[in-house]
C-alpha cells in the first residue's frame, strides 16, 4: 500500500503557490482535488485509461493511500465500505470498458446501502469515441445511469475540480449513494490552469416547529408505539440522543434490515432487526403497533418482508393500515409516499431530525406522553425488550459445530468497535440474530445481496481505521469464493482482518429454497475446498475447526496475531437457519 509520505514544503494537498500559478496536466489538477477534499484512501486498479490519474496521485498525492486490488468488483466493494463508514465518498478508480463494467454489482450495491462513492471511470481520448477503441465503450452515461445518482462525463481539464466537487455533493446529499465521473484520456492528459476547488457541504433540512407539534400530537396518544431506524449517514452523538429519547417516552426502537450497529444491543429499548430473519414476535407486534416512526430508513420490500417471505406484508400498504399511524423521515423526498402514504411525512436529515426532536423534548413545554398512558407504554417496552432477549437466547443448529455457541464466544471476544461484515447467504442469519453490537459503524453487509462482498469491504474497513480496531469478515464457502482473490489484496497491503469461513458445500439459502419449493436441489451443490489451506497459499494463516470446542482456541490463537487469518468452519450441507 502507498505509505504517507513527506515531502518538504510541499503543502497537504501536495499544491506548491508555484503551481498554481502555471498549467499542470488534468491528471494533476484531479490528484490535487481529491488531496483537497481530505480522501484518504483510493481504490484501483491500474489499466488503460487510468495510468496517468494513478501516476499523478502517487507522485503529487502521497498522503492518499492508494489500494491496488485483484478485481474491480473487490477495490468498488471496499469504496463502497469506506464510504459508508467514513461519512464521506469512498474514492474508486478503474479502467476503460473491462474495468469499469466489472464494477456495476459493486455500484448496485452501493446505490441499495445508500453508501456514498464516486466511481472515476478512465475513457478513451474524445477524438477516436464512437470508433469501438481498443477496451472502449462509449455509453457509460446509458448503463451506470440507472445504477447510480448521477453520472457525469469531464469535457475539459480545467473544469475537473468542478466536476468533481458535484459529484461529491450528489453523493452526500438526500440519499446518499454512488455517483460515476468519466475521464476521458485527453482530457487527463491535457494541461490547464484551474484553482483547487474547497469540500462542499450538503445540506441538512430539519424538522419546523408546526411539524414537530404535529409529532408529538401523535405520539402523545399512542399506547403502542414503535421507532424503526435505518438507513446512512448518521453521527454517534445523534444516534446517543435518539437512545435518550426512546428512554424518555418508551418507544421500542427496532432497526432496518443490515443496520443493527445503529442500536448498543444491551439497551433496553433495543428490540431487535426487521427484513430478512426477522424475529416472528418482533413482526407481530409491528403488525400491533398503533404509531409507527420510520426515521431514516427506506420502506422497500426488503424493510417489509412479512410471512412467508412476502414484501410490503410486515406493514400493510393500505391507506387506513387498520388505524396505525404512520410517521415517516427521510432525507430524501423520492422516499416519502413512493409506497406507504404516511399520516406525516417529513423531509429531515435524520440528525438534525433528531437534534430538533430532542431539543423539544428536553424542553417538555407539552407532555409526549398522554395522562393514563404511560404504564401501557412502560409495559409495551418491557414486553418487546422481554421478546428480543427470548430470542436471542434460543434456537439450535445441527451438526458438530454449533453456530450459536460460535458467535457467542466471538460477541465475548470482539472489542466494542470491532468491524464486521458479511455478504450474502443462509450463514449470515446467524450473526444477525446472535452476534452483539455496541457501537455504530460495526456492521456492514449489502442489501443488493451480492455475494463476495464481506472480504473486500473488510479490506476497505481496515484501511480506513486504526491498525489496533479489529476487523471480521465472515462468509459461506460459495460466497467467500465469488471474491477470494483478495485475500492476496489484504496480505499485501499490509492490512490486519480475520475472515470466518462457514463451509457446507453449498450455496445454502437457495438448497434450502428450492428443497422447500421443490422437494429437492439443482445445482447448489458445491466442491470441497481446503480454505485453510487456501488461505497458506495467499500468504495468510489457516485454521480448521469441524467441531465446537475447537472455535475458541482457534479464535484466540487468530485475534492475537496480526495480519491475515483465516478460520474454517466445516458444517453439515443441511445447516441453514437456527431450528426452534
Amino acid at each position: 500500500m502507498n505509505q504517507e509520505r513527506t515531502a518538504g514544503d510541499v503543502p497537504a494537498n501536495g499544491t506548491t503557490a508555484a503551481d498554481a500559478q502555471r498549467a499542470v496536466s488534468g491528471a494533476r489538477i484531479l490528484a490535487d482535488t481529491l488531496a483537497a477534499f481530505g480522501v484518504p484512501v483510493v481504490a484501483y486498479i491500474p489499466g488503460e485509461g487510468v495510468l496517468e490519474v494513478v501516476d499523478a496521485l502517487a507522485v503529487h498525492a502521497p498522503q492518499i493511500a492508494l489500494a491496488s486490488f485483484r478485481h474491480e468488483a473487490g477495490c468498488a466493494y471496499a469504496a463502497q465500505a469506506i464510504g459508508q463508514l467514513s461519512g464521506q465518498p469512498g474514492v474508486c478508480v478503474v479502467a476503460r470498458a473491462p474495468g469499469a463494467l466489472n464494477t456495476t454489482l459493486a455500484v448496485h450495491t452501493a446505490f441499495t446501502d445508500s453508501a456514498p462513492m464516486i466511481l472515476i471511470i478512465g475513457q478513451a481520448s474524445r477524438a477516436i469515441s464512437g470508433r469501438e477503441a481498443m477496451l472502449g465503450y462509449d455509453d457509460f452515461p446509458k448503463t451506470f445511469g440507472s445504477l447510480t445518482k448521477w453520472v457525469g462525463t469531464i469535457d475539459a481539464p480545467e473544469r475537473i475540480g468542478e466536476m468533481f466537487a458535484r459529484a461529491w455533493s450528489i453523493a452526500m446529499s438526500g440519499r446518499r449513494g454512488p455517483v460515476a465521473l468519466v475521464l476521458p484520456e485527453d482530457v487527463a492528459q491535457a494541461q490547464a490552469q484551474a484553482p483547487v476547488q474547497q469540500r462542499p457541504f450538503a445540506p441538512r433540512p430539519s424538522i419546523g416547529g408546526e411539524d414537530m407539534a404535529a409529532l408529538r400530537d401523535l405520539l402523545r396518544q399512542a399506547s403502542r408505539p414503535m421507532l424503526i431506524a435505518g438507513g446512512t449517514g448518521w453521527q454517534p452523538r445523534t444516534l446517543a440522543r435518539l437512545a435518550e429519547i426512546a428512554h424518555r417516552h418508551a418507544i421500542p426502537v427496532a432497526t432496518s434490515y443490515r443496520r443493527r450497529d445503529l442500536v448498543d444491543h444491551d439497551d433496553g429499548v433495543f428490540i431487535g432487526e426487521i427484513g430478512i430473519g426477522i424475529d416472528p414476535a418482533l413482526a407481530a407486534r409491528v403488525a400491533d403497533a398503533d404509531l409507527l416512526i420510520v426515521l431514516n430508513g427506506r420502506l422497500g420490500e426488503l424493510n417489509t418482508l412479512g410471512e412467508g417471505f412476502k414484501g410490503y406484508a410486515l406493514i400493510d400498504p393500505a391507506p387506513d393500515r387498520h388505524a396505525q399511524r404512520l410517521v415517516h423521515v427521510h432525507a430524501d423526498a423520492g422516499e416519502l409516499n413512493a409506497v406507504y402514504h404516511a399520516d406525516l411525512a417529513l423531509l429531515a436529515d435524520p440528525n438534525a431530525a433528531v437534534d430538533a426532536w430532542y431539543r423539544e423534548s428536553v424542553a417538555q413545554t407539552d407532555p409526549w406522553i398522554a395522562p393514563g398512558r404511560h404504564d401501557d407504554r412502560r409495559q409495551w417496552l418491557a414486553d418487546a425488550r422481554a421478546a428480543r432477549l427470548a430470542f436471542v437466547s434460543s434456537g439450535r443448529s445441527e451438526g458438530p459445530v454449533d453456530l450459536r455457541a460460535v458467535y457467542a464466544t466471538l460477541s465475548d471476544a470482539l472489542d466494542a468497535d470491532a468491524i464486521v461484515t458479511s455478504g450474502a447467504g443462509a450463514y449470515a442469519v446467524w450473526p444477525q440474530r446472535y452476534l452483539k453490537h455496541r457501537r455504530y459503524g460495526t456492521q456492514l453487509g449489502p442489501k443488493s445481496g451480492a455475494m463476495g462482498y464481506g472480504l473486500a469491504a473488510a479490506i476497505g474497513a481496515a484501511l480506513v481505521s486504526a491498525p489496533s480496531r479489529q476487523i471480521v469478515a465472515i462468509a459461506g464457502d460459495g460466497c467467500l469464493t465469488m471474491h477470494v482473490e483478495e485475500l492476496e489484496t489484504a496480505v499485501r497491503l499490509g492490512v490486519s482482518l480475520l475472515v470466518l469461513v462457514i463451509n457446507n458445500c453449498a450455496y445454502g439459502a437457495i438448497d434450502g429454497a428450492q428443497r422447500r419449493m421443490f422437494g429437492r436441489s439443482v445445482g447448489t451443490e458445491l466442491g470441497m475446498i481446503d480454505f485453510a489451506a487456501l488461505a497458506k497459499a495467499f500468504g495468510a494463516k489457516g485454521w480448521v475447526v469441524d467441531e465446537t470446542a475447537g472455535f475458541a482456541p482457534a479464535l484466540a490463537e487468530a485475534l492475537a496475531q496480526q495480519g491475515v487469518k483465516l478460520i474454517e468452519l466445516r458444517v453439515p450441507r443441511s445447516v441453514g437457519k437456527p431450528l426452534a
